[in-house]
């Protein structure tokens, strides 16, 4: 008899909740970490439109005694972002599959994948839009052999001249350009790493740390076709307000048996639909779990690319 059968636990959506919030946790980092990201449990349907404001910088003034104080308006730019997209992963398991699957299968058929289309989904939605025409500004374009630490502290210099505040700095690379980065001995002295194992570890989850006060994360999503590839997109780097995500979930059947419970990782407040119903003539348990989504241009000047000529 497996301990460690998932129905031990009864394919319970409450044990497939908490397994998908842990998994899911760690890949939502990069996004919150270089795109507003409106995300929430609230019902929805494709063609919704979400509106989202970034609020504009305000500006010191120097006191005049003459004048007094001067208020400044506080004013924001409304960014509407369309709903387009539906994701979602739909797994069927026997009668005897049920009986028997490890936590271990359950990750390898229905978590991975659904987390694989997470990431993609979103990862595809900002850089597919990281072209020039939108986002100008290249922090780095020049050979991949010459990306490095100088490399990344030049472009640390290039956020201050945009004004892009120290604290909201993060860059997202391909792994061309992460491997690279990690490949410069000056970046493993850097970050005080102490072992070859500890950088094959923060590379697997694919977070090298901040460098020169950049979070620097990994992603294997970039675009292998179109404009953004054609321009030798490698990374891009900025404050979170250069992209705007919303994500929703869709309503519950009102037909055909099963459960609907909403899936809320706490972090990111992203939110999943997770249905399950059995279907007698496949004689399969389907567990599916859903979300909708969309991406607008935020602040252009908020960002900019890393591309590689060679």
């Amino acid at each position: 008899m497996a301990t460690n059968s998932v129905l031990n636990q009864g394919l319970a959506p409450q044990f497939v909740s908490a397994e998908t919030i842990r998994t899911l946790t760690p890949v939502l980092q990069p996004i919150t970490a270089i795109a507003v990201t409106d995300m929430g449990s609230y019902l929805s349907r494709i063609g919704s439109t979400i509106h989202t404001r970034l609020a504009a910088p305000f500006t010191a003034n120097t006191y005049d005694p003459a004048v007094g104080f001067v208020a400044q308006a506080a004013t924001a730019t409304d960014i509407a972002v369309t709903l387009t997209n539906l994701t979602y992963v739909d797994v069927g398991f026997t009668d005897q599959e049920q009986n028997s699957i490890s936590l271990e299968s359950l990750k390898r058929v229905f978590l991975n994948p659904l987390v694989s289309a997470v990431s993609k989904t979103l990862f595809d939605s900002i850089l597919n839009s990281a072209v020039s025409s939108t986002y100008s500004t290249a922090a780095y374009s020049g050979a991949k052999s010459a990306f490095n630490r100088a490399s990344v502290a030049n472009i640390s210099t290039s956020l201050t001249k945009a004004n892009i505040l120290y604290d909201e700095r993060a860059a997202l690379m391909s792994p061309d350009a992460f491997g690279q980065l990690i490949q410069d001995p000056t970046v493993a002295q850097y970050l005080s790493y102490g072992d070859t194992s500890i950088i094959k570890e923060n590379g697997s989850e694919g977070y090298l740390g901040k460098l020169h006060g950049i979070k620097i994360y990994e992603a294997n999503t970039f675009p292998t076709s179109g404009t953004a590839f054609t321009e030798g997109l490698n990374g891009i780097v900025g404050s979170k307000e250069g992209w705007v995500i919303a994500t929703r979930v869709t309503n519950a059947p009102t037909t055909g048996g099963g459960v609907q419970e909403i899936i809320v990782e706490p972090m990111s407040q992203f939110s999943l639909a997770f249905r399950q119903y059995y279907l007698w003539n496949e004689g399969r348990m389907h567990l599916n779990m859903s979300f909708i989504n969309g991406q607008a241009t935020g602040n252009p000047a908020a960002a900019q690319r890393i591309a590689f000529t060679s």
